[in-house]
């Protein structure tokens, strides 16, 4: 005799032989299957989403390739590869390994303006290029920006001195780089016409940095978890995210005022932005002729600035943190009075490309951009039609829509690598003659390799240059406890304390 809940057990009998087809099929007859990592990571992405949202990824990440290998599987169709070799395949010139919609961030790309970050494939990315980069982020077009970045290091150190007048022992310099870093990369994408002085002064300023920090935090996590960023992104969840932020007086604060202001200089005082004697991203771009076929329009403008508002001020401000904190410890005095004898010969308007900065200072930057990455994540991209065989160490090819990655932190700690040292800060491995340098500078990954690689680097280069100089320059630091931070889209250090003296120029 049948009971009415027949059909419930029926479904619920069904759905966990499906459920446990998925698990076998995933586990031992997905292409993948070969490939070694966690039991969680072979049969959902749900694994590598906890692990991100944990804040310690990147050491998870170079936990597995220890105990696995060299290519780990790191969700149902994701592979991690920890060599220099296949970081070259994945990230170099190859034209059939490409993004695909996981830059997206789960939302419809179909109804909105890509930009260059989030575009998929080398042809369109290639275009965007020479529209987006041309006219502002060469190596000669980024020197133009050396006044607005000397501007902001100076508030920067007036910031640090009065931290030290009321703190009296030392400074957290976390928050007061990163504060920095975004003041300077507003004012060199939007110039005086967003904020006459720095933009975190302003009232509608406040909480920006924290809220950029959320925003990648967020954004990156939609991605590897697709169904929670479609929840995230839908209607009523995307409404409730966009409330206004209100400060104590009701004005709107955070990263609706900034979006808000953003529109209104693009779209409504692009004529003011352009009569502006200053140099800046948006004036250059607002500059390109009408006719011009690499003018954009003021949908892919907003796009493409806040691009760089989301990708530069938080890896930049990773980076001078870190080279603080190791240039503040026993083993950094000596390179602080090595970059002091430097200086002597540093000209800020001079040295406004990498190769005409001292020897010392390129070490030191690039020792901490390999000990501690910027961007401690695995940026993946996607086998394509032609590139299955491409990892020419693998027993099988891989299938067309296989993600692949390779992460710059596990790289940067290789051993295989680096030598026994990879986990020590060395910059003089840095100080070889020509052809050492040339080769070091073969496996340093930090900006990435081939025509994707970061396209703000000689920017991010004369922000930490000047940057760190000027610091050591004035004072003599000396590190204060650990590091702290944790890992997400960039680096989001919350602890670097150090003690200032002032350097006696008698």
């Amino acid at each position: 005799m049948s009971t009415p809940f027949m059909p419930f057990s029926l479904v619920v009998s069904l759905l966990g032989v499906a459920i446990l087809s998925r698990v076998v099929y995933l586990c031992y007859f997905h292409p993948l299957a070969e490939y070694p990592g966690p039991f969680l990571a072979q049969i959902t992405n749900i694994w590598r989403f906890c692990s991100f949202l944990g804040g310690q990824h990147h050491l998870t990440e170079q936990r597995l390739h220890e105990q696995y290998g060299p290519v780990v599987r790191v969700a149902p169709n994701w592979l991690s590869f920890s060599t220099l070799e296949d970081f070259e395949v994945i990230y170099g010139f190859n034209k059939s390994i490409e993004k695909d919609d996981f830059y997206g961030f789960g939302r419809d790309q179909s109804k909105r303006t890509k930009s260059i970050f989030a575009t998929e494939s080398e042809a369109a990315h290639r275009q965007k290029k020479r529209k987006v980069l041309g006219p502002v982020l060469t190596s000669s077009k980024s020197a133009r920006y050396m006044p607005i970045v000397s501007k902001q290091v100076n508030v920067l150190l007036s910031r640090v001195e009065a931290s030290s007048s009321v703190a009296a022992k030392s400074v957290n310099m976390a928050p007061l780089v990163h504060q920095f870093t975004v003041d300077t990369t507003l004012e060199v994408i939007f110039g005086p016409a967003l904020a006459s002085h720095p933009y975190s002064d302003n009232a509608a300023g406040e909480g920006v940095s924290l809220a950029l920090r959320q925003m990648s935090k967020m954004a990156w996590s939609f991605s590897l978890w697709p169904a929670f960023g479609w929840i995230m992104n839908t209607r009523p969840i995307d409404a409730l995210l966009r409330r206004p932020v209100r400060n104590a007086k009701g004005e709107i604060i955070g990263l609706p005022a900034l979006l808000a202001a953003s529109w209104e200089t693009i779209f409504g005082r692009s004529a003011e932005v352009v009569q502006h004697q200053q140099p800046g991203v948006l004036k250059s771009w607002l500059e390109v002729p009408r006719e011009d076929a690499n003018r954009m329009s003021q949908d892919e403008i907003l796009s493409e600035a806040f691009n760089l508002v989301f990708a530069g001020p938080g890896s930049t401000a990773a980076t001078i943190t870190a080279l603080l904190y190791q240039l503040g410890t026993e083993e950094g005095q000596v390179w602080q009075d090595k970059l002091r004898m430097a200086g002597a010969d540093f000209n800020t308007q001079e040295s406004s490309s990498i190769t005409s900065l001292p020897l010392e200072l390129q070490a030191v930057v690039k020792e901490t951009l390999r000990l501690h990455a910027a961007f401690p994540t695995a940026f993946p991209r996607v086998i394509r039609s032609g590139a299955e065989t491409v990892f020419a160490k693998l027993r099988s090819p891989l299938p067309v829509g296989t993600r692949v990655s390779a992460n710059t932190y596990v790289l940067g700690r290789s051993q295989d690598i680096w030598g026994d040292t990879a986990d020590q800060w060395l910059p003089q491995r840095w100080l070889g003659d020509e052809s050492q340098r040339r080769d070091m500078d073969s496996k340093f990954v930090a900006f990435s390799k081939g025509a994707r690689g970061c396209a703000g680097k000689d920017l991010a280069w004369l922000v930490i240059a000047q940057a760190a100089m000027a610091t050591v320059q004035k004072w003599k630091i000396k590190t204060v406890g650990e590091l702290r931070g944790r890992s997400y889209l960039e680096m989001q250090y919350d602890d670097c304390w150090i003690e200032l003296e002032r350097v006696n120029t008698a």
